[in-house]
């Protein structure tokens, strides 16, 4: 599990901190841990929030691993790492997962069926969204009223 955010990172300066941690906790419960998380501001989009979570190939049935994608405007997309660890296949958005901030509950469903590569627990849709999305959402908005960047998330 998470304890502290990557590197200096203060967790008070990222106000999506929270549903990573629900995501993590859920994730280890389940016992799909990824390798490497990061919790990322990313300067390039306005400010976006960013979670980066990481299967390499010990840890799933892909070749390479998996890589999957939060962006606090956009929602979760994977893509497939490479075997020779030189790139990822993107392959786009995770369709199942029909919220931005999808609870951890249906996230870790579709992360276990993508890890394991038991793709018939993938086609299921998720509609939930996890309950303290409209906190996180207000705190992120305030995030980006504050940096100057005019842009509210959904």
């Amino acid at each position: 599990m998470l304890l502290r955010p990557p590197g200096p990172l203060d967790p008070a300066s990222l106000p999506h901190w929270p549903y990573a941690q629900a995501l993590d906790r859920e994730l280890t419960h389940r016992g799909i841990a990824p390798g490497a998380v990061r919790v990322e501001r990313d300067w390039r989009r306005e400010a976006t929030m960013r979670l980066v979570f990481t299967w390499d190939a010990s840890r799933c049935a892909g070749a390479g691993g998996i890589r999957l994608v939060w962006h606090d405007d956009t929602g979760w997309s994977h893509s497939l790492l490479r075997p020779d660890t030189v790139g990822a296949v993107p392959r786009g958005p995770l369709t199942a997962l029909h919220r931005v901030f999808a609870t951890p509950h249906d996230v870790a469903d579709v992360v276990g069926a993508l890890v394991t590569r038991r793709c018939h627990r993938y086609a299921g849709d998720h509609h939930e969204e996890w309950a303290q999305a409209p906190q996180v959402r207000a705190a992120i908005d305030t995030f980006h009223l504050t940096v100057g960047t005019g842009r509210t998330s959904r």
